[in-house]
């Protein structure tokens, strides 16, 4: 006689695995599935890959290693074409001499660049007042090599009431450091939570009271609340760049 321990039934087209009866055509046939579908992820990676070196070829540039921006706003045409830049882009001391950096930064604007591969710093560029113009598109900070642990920083921009990086998603390493700003508003209306893991590596310091703010997120005028709703740091509030931006 044949034995048959208990809760143990193999045949040739099936096992019992903990209770879990496999019958092996349809292991054989999972298994195959998997495979193909590994094949197919890897194909869509290449074929993504592809997509973006053939559009960044067509429509823009590699910029780099590492951009430097200073003394003179003429200088930002370093940045014409630039889809992506290998490296750090530092914008600092760009005094205006002639009062008119207003005007040009108005206008001033790079929606091709979408991804900065080390980190981002501006420091004492007179007249800007927001980068929600200058870079409209970008969506990613890596942080690949940081400025003292930090992959965003903002200091001492005497005219700035706004970051306006309204595309940002990700800053993929790296804390941000907001410093000396005095009349930098729409800080506490944004959720870094969102966008960054080390959001309580943050330093944001010296910048124009909430209070005197009155940050104002799109359609809450208007009591039709545009923008998500999250709790951040024991704020809870909708999420915008500016009074025309939600954060996304």
């Amino acid at each position: 006689p044949v034995e048959i321990t208990p809760g143990v039934f193999q045949t040739d087209q099936s096992v019992d695995l903990n209770g879990f009866l496999w019958n092996t055509d349809q292991t054989c046939l999972l298994r195959d599935r998997q495979r193909m579908r590994s094949i197919k992820q890897r194909y869509w990676t290449l074929f993504c890959g592809l997509v973006l070196v053939f559009f960044t070829l067509c429509h823009g540039e590699i910029c780099g290693p590492g951009i430097d921006i200073g003394n003179d706003i003429n200088n930002f045409k370093r940045l014409e074409n630039c889809t992506v830049v290998e490296g750090y882009l530092q914008i600092l001391l760009i005094g205006d001499k002639n009062n008119n950096n207003h005007e040009v930064f108005r206008t001033l604007s790079f929606p091709k660049l979408t991804m900065i591969t080390d980190y981002l710093l501006l420091f004492r560029v007179s007249g800007l007042e927001s980068l929600s113009t200058l870079f409209p598109n970008l969506a990613v900070i890596r942080g690949r090599n940081l400025f003292y642990n930090y992959a965003l920083v903002i200091f001492e921009l005497t005219s700035l009431k706004d970051i306006g990086l309204y595309n940002l998603r990700n800053i993929t390493r790296g804390a941000i450091r907001i410093e000396k700003n005095p009349e930098l508003c729409y800080l506490d209306s944004v959720d870094w939570s969102l966008i960054m893991d080390a959001e309580f590596n943050n330093y944001v310091a010296g910048n124009k009271q909430s209070k005197e703010c009155g940050d104002v997120c799109p359609g809450i005028m208007e009591e039709k609340p545009q923008c998500i709703k999250t709790n951040f740091k024991g704020n809870d509030n909708h999420r915008c760049w500016t009074s025309n931006h939600c954060q996304k």
